[in-house]
């Protein structure tokens, strides 16, 4: 008898253990208008198709949604919604603007919603906001049309950091050695909108640089930041105007390596999360609990 108990709590310990390392997030990506000097259409759709085809992707996330023209105006949109209900579920979960813009879905423009916007508070809840190209969350294409500017405000309120700028600095960015352990396939290139990384210091944000332009130490591109109070995760990737890459276009290979390497060794992807509310989730818990 007490070697059959023994094995039954033994089972179910494994299977218990086993339930932890199934993905439990979901992936939503935007390859709606894009704004056409940085990125262009069919760039965009052909990043989001390569991630969403991805072999590495399909076994990380449960679900994969592409998120077009016409699914991202307004809250009550398909993208707004899709936001909304990831937005305190008790998972980790990931949003990739792969047209670099920032639709009325998750951030209205101009700067309706400085505090509390669907973006905010999916990140504050300790989610993942990847972004390429454009100056993120500076303004958005849906319908075609170009929106009035968030400017710098929009990433500035996000973060919640005053007056946080990506402008451009010069000078070609060169992969650190997180960038070649993390993106092997990254290599050197000119930045149009860098992470002005001492802008971070004295910041709840713990920011990791995959690139760092040789004539300028505070100037990143690719880069990821972690808020060390909650533990929301903002990447901004290649933001350049190159709608059209010249040769083999880095950023949907360079996403798939983010999320497939930096993100499943640093984020908890693979395993729930607590609903903002229930407990107050810290990057360090994040860490201790993958």
């Amino acid at each position: 008898m007490k070697k059959r108990s023994i094995i039954t709590i033994l089972s179910l310990s494994l299977f218990v253990l086993a339930l932890t390392s199934v993905p439990a997030a979901d992936l939503a990506i935007y390859s709606g208008p894009t704004n056409p000097g940085w990125i262009s259409q069919e760039a965009a759709i052909a990043n989001a198709e390569a991630i969403m085809n991805d072999d590495q992707m399909k076994a990380i996330f449960e679900s994969i949604e592409n998120y077009g023209d016409g699914d991202e105006v307004g809250s009550d949109s398909p993208l707004g919604k899709w936001m909304q209900a990831h937005t305190g579920n008790g998972q980790q979960d990931v949003f990739i603007a792969a047209s670099g813009t920032a639709p009325s879905a998750i951030y209205q423009f101009p700067n309706v919603d400085p505090d509390g916007s669907n973006i905010e508070n999916f990140i504050e809840d300790g989610n993942v906001f990847i972004n390429v190209a454009d100056w993120i969350l500076y303004m958005s294409y849906e319908g075609g049309t170009r929106s009035a500017n968030n400017g710098a405000a929009g990433a500035a309120n996000v973060f919640d950091i005053p007056g946080l700028s990506f402008g451009n600095r010069g000078g070609p960015a060169v992969p650190t050695e997180e960038g070649k352990k993390y993106l092997p396939s990254l290599v050197e290139f000119q930045s149009d909108r860098p992470w002005h990384l001492e802008q971070f210091d004295g910041t709840d944000w713990e920011v990791t640089a995959f690139a760092i332009s040789n004539n300028d130490p505070n100037s990143a591109d690719p880069a990821v930041a972690v808020n060390t109070t909650y533990g929301g995760i903002i990447a901004a990737m290649w933001q350049k105007a190159q709608p059209n890459w010249s040769g083999d276009d880095p950023r949907a290979g360079g996403v798939i390596e983010f999320i497939a390497n930096w993100l499943m060794e640093n984020g908890s992807i693979a395993t729930p999360v607590e609903a903002q509310g229930k407990a107050t989730t810290t990057w360090g818990k994040i860490k201790l609990d993958r």
